[in-house]
């Protein structure tokens, strides 16, 4: 095989690179322009070049969008977290340890209310007693059933009727 017989086979035009990869000859000039592929000659091309050089634009296309994917997954969890400071300065958001202080306090006052009620209630013991029984019965079964709803908070389950029947 000559010389010039295997430079042909081995070198495309612009218009067959166009073809080959499916594009533009201006795309094609682009990707020499980007110094993707190197000309042979005037709108020449080696094969192998054309190759190795829509291989390298398309990985450096990729990652590019990885970056920009990336950059974007930031620019949307910094967006995130700003959104929340502001719900929590207007007081739409409020810190779990705030809520938590607050639910106590009511429920040690409610308790409290509760626990002096026999004794404003009557004055015989026997009812009396009867009557504490009950209220901390209550009481207990409130506590375990706010016990449930904190750790539901905590994994960041809310739907209490599906986790008290599993």
């Amino acid at each position: 095989m000559s010389e010039g017989t295997q430079r042909g086979t081995n070198t495309l035009t612009v218009n067959q690179v166009a073809a080959l990869c499916g594009r533009s000859t201006q795309w094609v000039h682009h990707l020499a322009k980007a110094g993707f592929v190197q000309k042979q000659g005037k709108n020449e091309y080696a094969l192998v070049a054309v190759i190795r050089g829509v291989i390298a634009y398309y990985e450096d296309l990729q990652s590019k969008n990885s970056k920009t994917a990336a950059a974007s997954r930031a620019t949307e969890a910094r967006t995130r977290e700003i959104e929340l400071r502001i719900q929590e300065r207007m007081r739409d958001l409020i810190p779990l340890e705030d809520a938590r202080a607050v639910v106590s306090e009511m429920a040690a006052l409610v308790r409290a209310e509760f626990q002096g009620l026999p004794a404003r209630y009557t004055r015989d013991m026997q009812d009396r007693r009867k009557l504490e029984q009950e209220i901390d019965g209550a009481f207990d079964r409130l506590s375990r059933r706010a016990e449930e709803a904190a750790r539901s908070l905590e994994t960041g389950r809310t739907d209490l009727e599906a986790e008290r029947e599993a």
